[in-house]
């Protein structure tokens, strides 16, 4: 499902083996963490992360760690294997011929954005095991640093079609990383966004198979939209909720997709009985709306409303999606996603 990012001395090892084993039972399965933070001290950070690893052998998780050659002058490759490291995230720095052969021992990721033609063909010539090779893009903790759109969704569809498998980070809104704690995205346009909303715009939109929670967790509605996903369904906030039998139902978009609104196969599958007329309002993007008796044959139908609506006698609005959630529409419109609602107020608008 996806990957989550640690910490070997911002949280205690206590702390952050809670976590993992939290996380773990929801499918995330990498773990990420790194050994050449410069505030950190090398003498300090064997022991953490020999536990992390013990961790992750007992619950068959990979153990990823970002080096570089500094890292290397201060642990030996037996060291990080011991404490049960089993991939390698290259950063600068390392010769093309190191990195073909660390890939016959460990699985190695490279730096999805600098990752070229000319620097793949020199590790086939090396003789690299490109099944052990993937590539990660960075995580951009300084503010308006992070990589653009356009390019990062065409470089990882051609690292796609290189065979390799594409990693990226997203900002958790939990507990954040230091020293910035600002966020810790790939896209600067997750930067202050959902963590969920972003982790589907990844998977669904930007060809990226495995993503990584860049920071130390995810707040409890994050969390509660993962576990959700987990189980088969997008979870939506919903404030100014009004009664109705549609608050408890999973709901799926019709499969003829609308241009103005996502119209619920399911609301008025089993309903019977009455909806009198009851405010009548505008309909703003994220407005949920239930079409009263005055609808006649579509009396019952549950919508969510994608392009500014005007009031309509015949539609009552029954809520409105909260503002964070909002991003999710666009992929409950376009896929065949399972989705349903809770009440959250007061939100962050």
């Amino acid at each position: 499902m996806g990957g989550v990012l640690v910490s070997l001395t911002e949280q205690s090892i206590d702390c952050t083996l809670e976590y993992l084993a939290f996380m773990r039972q929801y499918g995330f399965d990498t773990i990420f963490t790194s050994l050449q933070i410069p505030e950190e001290e090398p003498e300090g950070l064997l022991e953490p992360l020999g536990r992390i690893g013990g961790f992750a052998k007992e619950h068959q998780m990979m153990l990823m760690v970002d080096v570089s050659p500094r890292t290397f002058q201060n642990f030996s490759l037996d060291q990080l294997r011991e404490r049960g490291v089993t991939g390698l995230r290259i950063d600068n720095g390392m010769e093309n011929a190191e990195i073909a052969a660390f890939t016959h021992d460990w699985q190695v990721s490279l730096n999805a954005s600098t990752i070229d033609p000319s620097f793949l063909n020199d590790l086939r010539r090396l003789g690299a095991d490109f099944n052990a090779l993937e590539a990660w893009h960075n995580y951009y903790p300084r503010p308006e640093t992070g990589l653009e759109w356009s390019t990062f969704k065409a470089q990882n569809e051609w690292l796609k079609s290189q065979g390799l498998k594409v990693g990226a980070f997203i900002p958790g809104d939990g507990q954040l990383r230091g020293p910035l704690y600002e966020g810790l995205p790939t896209l600067e346009q997750h930067r202050y966004q959902s963590p969920f909303a972003s982790y589907l715009e990844l998977l669904i939109e930007g060809a990226v198979d495995l993503v990584v929670i860049g920071d130390l967790s995810l707040g409890e509605w994050s969390m509660s939209q993962f576990i959700s996903w987990h189980e088969g369904t997008v979870l939506l906030g919903v404030r100014g909720q009004r009664p109705s039998h549609v608050w408890d139902e999973i709901h799926h978009n019709r499969p003829d997709i609308a241009r103005d609104v996502i119209r619920s196969v399911d609301a008025r599958r089993h309903f019977k009985g009455n909806i009198p007329p009851a405010h009548c309002v505008e309909r703003p993007r994220g407005a949920l709306t239930l079409d009263n008796d005055h609808y006649k044959r579509y009396k019952g139908e549950l919508q969510i409303v994608l392009n500014p609506l005007p009031p309509d006698e015949r539609v009552n609005v029954i809520g409105y999606v909260i503002q964070e959630d909002i991003p999710l529409l666009q992929f409950l419109q376009k896929g065949r996603y399972a989705f349903r609602f809770l009440a959250r107020e007061p939100d962050r608008e």
